[in-house]
């Protein structure tokens, strides 16, 4: 009878274990490339096809694009959920954004102030979970 009840108990906690599964993840790093391009776009009012991910560095997103005269490489750094954009060819302008991270959704949010000559206003990708 003792056995029973254990088997029972255990094949109660095998059909609960299963029945509980953690939230599919998500590449983070490729996500936040994404929403932090949309994001460069709708402070430079170009498309966001136009911003070469090069990777990561020491925690700093670099993007490359062709702006002004020449190509030059732009900067995002994480400071908490604070996204904060820099390039040399802005002269010591910097700007940021909120980063806002939906993880059921996979999803990531980038708040920034779009310029009015910017044709989107949200900077949101998200992954496949």
């Amino acid at each position: 009878m003792k056995r029973l009840a254990v088997t029972a108990l255990l094949l109660a906690f095998l059909g609960v274990a299963g029945a509980v599964r953690p939230a599919a993840a998500f590449n983070e790093e490729a996500v936040l490339a994404c929403a932090f391009r949309q994001a460069l776009a709708i402070l430079t009012c170009k498309n966001p096809q136009n911003y070469e991910f090069i990777g990561v560095r020491e925690g700093v997103y670099i993007f490359n694009s062709f702006f002004a005269k020449g190509f030059a490489e732009f900067y995002v750094q994480m400071n908490g959920d604070m996204a904060i954009f820099s390039s040399r060819v802005w002269h010591g302008r910097m700007s940021s954004g909120r980063v806002v991270r939906d993880m059921a959704a996979g999803c990531i949010t980038v708040v920034v102030d779009p310029l009015p000559c910017s044709k989107t206003t949200v900077a949101r990708c998200c992954g496949s979970p």
